[in-house]
């Protein structure tokens, strides 16, 4: 589990906020974190050897799991540039995205009341 919170949140955006972080500003606006690259890079760098390591004692799969405050910007841009990136390195990824799309799920659960 990685922790995204320490990027800045593009909910306090009133332009993206509406968006997620599959959309191209959402991207955009994270990756200008000064803190970004640092990160990205280090997980890379860290998932790099392992991810070999865990197919040579045939480990059948990997989770790992991307969280911020509410799973709709940070840590849906992260992950969704890290599955990229295992791609690119031949592996096949699964990606689900937990919390995207939970305020459809609320409003169908206990739709708004009409006055």
């Amino acid at each position: 589990m990685f922790d995204a919170r320490f990027l800045r949140n593009p909910h306090y955006e009133p332009t993206l906020r509406p968006l997620s972080g599959r959309d191209r500003a959402v991207g955009a606006y994270l990756e200008s974190d000064p803190s970004f690259d640092g990160f990205f890079n280090a997980l890379t760098g860290l998932l790099a050897p392992l991810l070999p390591r865990y197919e040579r004692e045939g480990k059948s799969y990997l989770t790992l799991a991307i969280g911020c405050t509410g799973g709709r910007h940070r840590s849906v841009h992260v992950a969704e540039k890290l599955a990229a990136w295992l791609r690119q390195q031949g592996y096949v990824v699964g990606l689900r995205h937990r919390d995207l799309g939970q305020d459809a799920l609320a409003e169908l659960v206990d739709p708004p009341r009409r006055a």
